[in-house]
């Protein structure tokens, strides 16, 4: 019922001009994103995202960079997590290029208009995806592009005392979410504690949300002809990323079966 994030930092350009991006995959399920951020709200992405592992380049992360003090002092905070890789590994150009083949298009244009940083990012990431899993990728989504300001960036302190989803102690039990929490599949968990850490900003996207969940709170019995239909529907995106690894089982196989009726 949780997101399990592998996340990649990545900049493009030097001195003022210099640009920063975060990419981001649920190895469990092959969610791909991506979003330009600044150094100085770096700190309240990644507590919004809250990476298994955070990839960075040698010369980002190292001591000598004399990059800005909010940026140092973030890295430091997520050093048990940090693995720094050569800076080959950040080349936008050569990220574009294996992008283009993973996903067989000519152009990523479709999938947004992608920086230097995002693309080095997500470059990054797919590549040592790749290296991990000994040259068999799990099923990626196509990148989804988070646009600067489209989301509420709480910083980490904030994040902690409101207890979102994790209580003072570090447990889900108690939080607000674990309070409010009435789905019934995990990919709805997963979905509703997304949404909780990342509100929207923008007020034509809330109002759609709003009006989805009015619809329901009217048609008293459809959503619950719905909720019971949702409770007996597999995790999908689990059960096909498990599969395409080649460590599914036949029950992952069922769970497609079952999934698709």
């Amino acid at each position: 019922r949780r997101h399990n994030y592998l996340a990649a930092l990545a900049r493009a350009g030097g001195g003022e001009r210099a640009e920063l991006a975060l990419a981001w995959c649920d190895m469990s399920t092959g969610e791909l994103a991506c979003q330009p951020v600044a150094a100085a709200a770096l700190a309240a992405a990644l507590a919004r995202i809250d990476p298994g592992e955070i990839l960075a380049p040698e010369k980002l992360a190292g001591p000598s960079e004399g990059l800005a003090e909010a940026l140092a002092e973030t890295l430091g905070d997520w050093r048990e997590t940090l693995q720094t890789l050569p800076d080959s590994r950040f080349d936008s150009v050569n990220a574009e290029r294996r992008l283009k083949q993973l996903f067989e298009v000519d152009a990523l244009d479709a999938y947004g208009a992608f920086g230097r940083a995002e693309l080095a990012a997500l470059g990054a990431l797919v590549d040592y995806l790749e290296l991990t899993q000994v040259g068999r990728l799990p099923r990626l989504t196509a990148p989804r592009r988070v646009a600067a300001g489209a989301l509420m960036e709480i910083d980490q302190a904030t994040r902690r005392n409101l207890e979102l989803t994790r209580t003072l102690s570090g447990d889900r039990r108690g939080s607000l979410l674990a309070t409010i929490d009435r789905t019934v599949t995990g990919a709805g968990a997963r979905l509703l504690a997304e949404r909780l850490s990342a509100p929207l900003t923008e007020p034509a996207a809330i109002a759609r949300r709003l009006d989805a969940t009015d619809f329901f709170l009217g048609e008293t019995r459809l959503r619950a002809d719905l909720r019971e239909l949702l409770r007996g529907a597999p995790d999908l995106e689990r059960a096909l990323s498990r599969l395409t690894l080649g460590r599914g089982s036949p029950r992952d196989l069922a769970a497609l079966r079952d999934g698709l009726a």
